[in-house]
């Protein structure tokens, strides 16, 4: 478990790379491969020299994983609940609406649930839906620790896909798009989507 110090040291490190994350991802495969020559035999197609696009390419896959909000994106996010306000459980309600229509798998989970427009089982549970994003919002330095109650939860009883979390969370970003066009600029875009990544995963960090 990372304590809060190890958080910051973490952030500083990402902060400090900045829009270079693409090259450490490829030097780090360079590095690798140089090592451990053995891990070379998972990329038998690839052209594994110094500077190969391929390798490029595959190092700026591997710096996507890494959930690091920096302080524009924290910025963002704040800006955006402040001016969804209270009307945050009412996208909570619709983004879930809109995953149901566009993803219909995501239903099974809600076997239970009458799942027509306005229903008031959906509005509820989008109320905890937008409870959770607001809480993460508010404590946006730790994250796992505002919703580390909720993660138990999913862990040991709901067990959603994970890949669910990822619908919602698009649902979530196209709901906030529909109803303020204006704010969802390209780089407000890019930090809640990092923000919306992170609470799935602080959702999800507990499965085994």
């Amino acid at each position: 478990m990372l304590t809060a110090e190890d958080k910051k040291l973490v952030q500083k490190v990402w902060e400090k790379i900045g829009g270079c994350q693409e090259e450490a991802g490829a030097e780090t495969l360079e590095r690798m491969f140089a090592t451990y020559p053995q891990t070379k035999t998972y990329f038998p197609h690839f052209d594994l020299h110094h500077g190969s696009d391929q390798i490029r390419g595959h190092g700026k896959k591997g710096e996507g994983g890494i959930m690091v909000l920096s302080a524009a994106d924290k910025t963002n996010v704040k800006g955006v609940f402040s001016k969804i306000g209270g009307q945050a459980e009412d996208y909570g309600a619709e983004a879930l609406e809109r995953m149901f229509a566009a993803f219909p798998p995501t239903k099974t989970y809600f076997p239970h649930f009458d799942l027509g427009k306005g229903s008031a089982q959906v509005k509820g549970h989008g109320k905890k839906v937008a409870a959770a994003l607001v809480e993460a919002a508010n404590h946006i330095d730790d994250i796992s620790g505002a919703l580390s109650k909720l993660s138990d939860l999913h862990a040991q009883k709901l067990r959603v896909d994970p890949v669910n979390f990822k619908l919602l969370g698009h649902c979530f970003l196209v709901t906030v798009a529909s109803h303020n066009p204006g704010v969802l600029t390209p780089e407000v875009h890019a930090s809640l989507d990092k923000f919306l990544c992170a609470v799935g995963n602080v959702l999800t960090a507990k499965y085994r």
